[in-house]
């Protein structure tokens, strides 16, 4: 439970203010712990970055593969999962803060990036079968899970600052836009 709590604590202070100018002490005040039981779960604030990191990772995972049978065309499974993993981020605005803020920072290490990713191999199943049926450009299954997950990042930004309504009609055509970017018809 404390260490639920120091993780939301970090996430929220991390996405608002920035992991150089928060400190154990405002991580501790926010969780409504004291200093030693931050320091009793966690070795530094790079610690608990990481450890947010695999948290909203499972979260995630769970959220987006709920329901999810890899059934059906490649085009309707692509649909299924990018649309799961937009309405996360529309429903939990931190956690897609988060996720855009250190995705690509030093401090997740390679290590904790297949510890938190392992789900997300998923993707690149369907990507692989969407290779060998010619259906997208000839990059790696994974560059195409990555190609499309940072141009559905950036969509969302993009609408979230531009205060566009990202409702089902919005979300239709940036999933048609994301598959129309990687497929070779």
């Amino acid at each position: 439970m404390k260490r639920i709590q120091i993780l939301k604590a970090g996430l929220k202070l991390f996405v608002t203010q920035g992991i150089h100018s928060v400190t154990i002490a405002q991580i501790a005040a926010e969780a409504k712990v004291g200093i030693g039981t931050v320091y009793r779960y966690f070795n530094s604030k790079e610690d608990i970055v990481q450890q947010i990191w695999v948290q909203q990772k499972s979260e995630e995972s769970s959220y987006v593969f709920q329901n999810y049978a890899p059934l059906g065309s490649i085009r309707e499974q692509f649909d299924f999962l990018w649309e799961r993993v937009i309405r996360y981020f529309l429903e939990h605005p931190l956690e897609y803060q988060f996720s855009y803020q250190f995705a690509a920072s030093p401090i997740l290490t390679k290590e904790i990036h297949e510890l938190a990713m392992k789900d997300f191999l998923q993707f690149d199943e369907l990507y692989e079968k969407g290779l060998k049926k010619n259906l997208f450009k000839p990059l790696t299954a994974r560059r195409l899970r990555l190609f499309t997950f940072s141009t559905i990042n950036g969509w969302i930004l993009w609408a979230l600052d531009e205060k566009m309504a990202l409702d089902d009609t919005t979300i239709t055509m940036f999933l048609q836009m994301s598959w129309d970017s990687i497929s070779v018809a």
